[in-house]
């Protein structure tokens, strides 16, 4: 295939991809979004350089890479909903093309290769990954993993390392990566394991660290060594790989039945990556799967090398019919919540402009699945008060607070989904 072929299949790959998501540009941000973009933009650019250098685990939950998307877009787009999501769909479509840089050096055939992208890019059990900035953070670990693994195999072993280093900074899932290059040593790199060191040495530190230091005791960010947590997590997350229930169970087995190293390495990088994940029964969230999901693509890259065309093609078209389901499914119910949260976020501005002198905000009711830190986020973000006092009016003590003369009552009525402001102490 040359070049520019190459070229002209992937835009319209592109293409075909951004026409069935092209609903996603009527979206709005969450409630992540705006709480980083309460605080993101207003922390110097020396701040993020120095999180991005320093060896500590960031006990704050602080990850300079992605964070950094919040900070270089909001002083030029502000909240331009749909210039922060063109960006993550290109990063999305930039993973896209590093794994089939990655499926093609080691060994893939072009229809192959091709497929394991089809397969990835398309496949929505994805659909917050490109429908959501807030996982930038997801999508560019994914971004600089699949970089160091492409690197690595290309023998560029330091420039490997720099992106490892950067996946980290990006989430904390890629401390997991030096197991994915240990598997490529294995059966690919010639076992030369001096040149791991250096990776096994910062993923050992800074998983030291994140369980020395994590502030997470005892909440849904919480790791849970249980049998119990295992089987919550790995029935959600098996019903994702084909979106059926229980038949991704079957995924690891492929490498009892395609004796194949490509087979082997998507399989450990799918496994790997699912690990962590297995013991967060508190956060069980579709979204994760993105940095997992390239292993299952590489390994169905390896699946795919000799399977008669027709085969493949039946795969795709019996697995088409769920991802469409799964598309029109997640597109109905967030372009609903996001259009109350427009809503919401709009009455918010309209509130600032009027230049109130705000002491304290306490909100009674607020919009299903819009949490607490995007109504205090949003509300800091307009009135340019990063300290400024946010109370749910059913925390205790709340009816004293609305005694005061410059407390502000924001009521949300959902059936009508209007926001009213009033001062009760005034």
């Amino acid at each position: 295939m040359s070049k520019r072929r190459g070229l002209v299949l992937f835009a319209l790959f592109a293409a075909l991809f951004l026409v069935m998501n092209r609903a996603s540009y009527r979206g709005y941000f969450q409630a992540d979004d705006l709480e980083t973009l309460s605080w993101a933009p207003r922390l110097p650019a020396a701040d993020y350089l120095a999180a991005v250098f320093s060896p500590r685990f960031q006990t704050d939950n602080f990850r300079p890479v992605p964070h950094f998307f919040y900070h270089a877009l909001e002083p030029v787009a502000g909240l331009d909903f749909p210039v922060y999501l063109a960006i993550l769909q290109a990063i999305h479509l930039l993973n896209v093309w590093l794994l089939w840089l990655l499926a093609r050096e080691l060994g893939a055939s072009k229809l192959p290769a091709a497929a394991a992208c089809l397969f990835f890019g398309l496949h929505m059990a994805l659909f917050d990954d490109f429908w959501k900035p807030m996982y930038v953070f997801d999508v560019l670990c994914g971004t600089f993993s699949l970089a160091s693994l492409l690197l690595y195999a290309s023998a560029r072993w330091w420039w490997s390392f720099a992106a490892f280093w950067l996946a980290y900074k990006s989430k904390e899932l890629a401390v997991m990566l030096p197991v994915a290059l240990a598997a490529y040593e294995l059966w690919y790199g010639g076992r030369r394991w001096k040149r791991l060191l250096p990776f096994l040495a910062v993923s050992l530190s800074f998983g030291a660290q994140g369980i020395l230091f994590n502030p997470n005791r005892d909440n849904n960010y919480t790791l849970r060594f249980t049998a119990a947590a295992l089987a919550k997590t790995g029935q959600f997350y098996a019903q994702r790989v084909f979106l059926v229930p229980y038949l991704g169970f079957l995924a690891p087995l492929a490498v009892l039945v395609w004796r194949r190293p490509r087979v082997w390495l998507g399989t450990v990088v799918l496994l790997v990556f699912f690990f962590p994940l297995l013991f967060l029964p508190g956060r069980l969230l579709s979204a994760y799967c993105y940095l997992p999901f390239s292993g299952l693509a590489l390994a169905l890259s390896g699946i795919a090398e000799g399977t008669p065309p027709a085969a493949l093609a039946a795969f795709l078209v019996l697995w088409a019919p769920a991802d469409l389901r799964e598309l029109r499914l997640r597109r109905a119910v967030t372009l609903a919540h996001d259009q109350r949260v427009e809503i919401w976020v709009e009455a918010i501005r309209q509130f600032a402009l009027q230049e109130p002198v705000v002491g304290t905000v306490v909100y009674k009711g607020r919009i299903a699945g819009f949490e607490p830190w995007g109504v205090a986020g949003t509300l800091r973000y307009f009135l340019h008060r990063p300290d400024l006092p946010v109370q749910d009016a059913d925390d205790p003590g709340a009816p004293e607070i609305l005694a005061g003369p410059d407390t502000a009552l924001l009521l949300w009525d959902a059936g009508a989904n209007r926001l009213s402001v009033k001062w009760p102490g005034r």
